[in-house]
């Protein structure tokens, strides 16, 4: 490349590929053309037969949000008529409306891509706070419904796209929920926790708090309950009571009074952790096995036979922003080709 130009293939995408033949890929619907994986990578494989799988990042439970992916995938199938995409949807109203306007879909929740091998009870962690909310500083978290909560930790990342943001928003928070400890703030230096590190402070709770009242399936629901937290929720569309057992969680009405007295109810309820994480496995293993049908039918498809003994857990161990070259999801290994457990 010459000097200032960056080589395509260095730029970054957001998924990893399945397999190799037939080509398949897993990535995140993105809202920029130039970032998702069925753009950056579609010039590369040119118009030879490949699947993108493609997750959902925000509700899309309206018409007008299936008609601009159909519209998206028709764009994209007009360059490339060889390639074919399949949207895991978080909700059942999601698939109902993409088939409607004649988008391939299976019912695949973000929630099953959490990997519990990262979140995972630490049964000798003392509980500290009432309560975690893991939710970026931004409006639609709906913060300001912890201010009864006495005892509060706020873990939180800083990379939501700038039309999401308010200035002056964490300071209106801060002053708002002077009780709060804010995991992430390291002296005056924002931290970035890793995985293991978050289900710590998750374990240093005795709730989870999911405040939203839209979004995507948010992934903290998945990951409180894992580490064996009840959950707090309020009503939302979006998709995270699809991993919610109404046993063990709780839904307040998006209020501070109703929100405290919900987590309060929890808390003396004293449900065991382990029941809470095991409940969690099965509700995520329909979403998980609905995705392993589906990849074994597009090699029934294509006629290839389907590795059975390939290690297909390492699809929901690679989380749901998994980010690699355009090399390396181009021609690093796939999951259908790494050893499987005997390998």
């Amino acid at each position: 490349m010459s000097d200032g130009q960056v080589d395509p293939l260095d730029q970054g995408v957001f998924g990893f590929p399945i397999a190799r033949n037939p080509l398949i890929y897993w990535c995140p619907e993105l809202p920029r053309s130039d970032e998702g994986a069925p753009q950056v990578l579609a010039p590369h494989i040119g118009n030879r037969r490949a699947y993108f799988l493609v997750r959902t990042i925000w509700t899309r439970e309206t018409r007008a949000a299936g008609e601009r992916i159909a519209k998206k995938f028709r764009a994209l199938n007009e360059r490339y008529p060889e390639h074919r995409h399949v949207v895991l949807c978080n909700t059942r109203g999601e698939l109902g409306l993409l088939k409607m306007v004649n988008v391939p879909a299976i019912l695949c929740s973000t929630l099953a891509f959490v990997d519990e091998t990262q979140f995972d009870i630490v049964p000798d962690e003392p509980k500290q706070f009432d309560a975690v909310y893991n939710a970026a500083l931004v409006p639609f978290k709906r913060h300001e419904l912890c201010t009864r909560l006495q005892s509060l930790v706020l873990l939180y990342h800083q990379y939501h796209p700038e039309q999401m943001r308010e200035e002056g928003y964490e300071e209106r928070i801060r002053a708002l929920l002077p009780q709060a400890v804010f995991a992430n703030d390291l002296g005056g230096r924002y931290r970035l926790f890793e995985p293991p590190e978050v289900a710590l402070w998750h374990n240093r709770a005795r709730v989870g708090l999911c405040l939203s009242a839209a979004e995507g399936a948010m992934r903290a629901a998945v990951e409180y309950l894992l580490c064996g937290l009840p959950v707090v929720t309020t009503p939302s569309i979006g998709g995270r009571d699809r991993g919610l057992d109404p046993a063990r969680s709780r839904i307040a009405a998006p209020t501070p009074e109703s929100v405290a007295a919900a987590v309060a109810e929890l808390i003396r309820r004293r449900v065991d952790p382990r029941i809470i994480r095991r409940g969690t496995f099965e509700r995520l293993r329909p979403d998980r096995l609905r995705l392993l049908q589906l990849i074994e039918a597009i090699y029934r498809e294509e006629g290839v036979p389907f590795p059975a003994n390939a290690p297909w857990e390492q699809l929901f161990r690679r989380g749901t922003w998994p980010w690699q070259r355009a090399r390396d999801a181009l021609e690093g290994p796939a999951i259908a080709d790494l050893p499987g457990p005997s390998g």
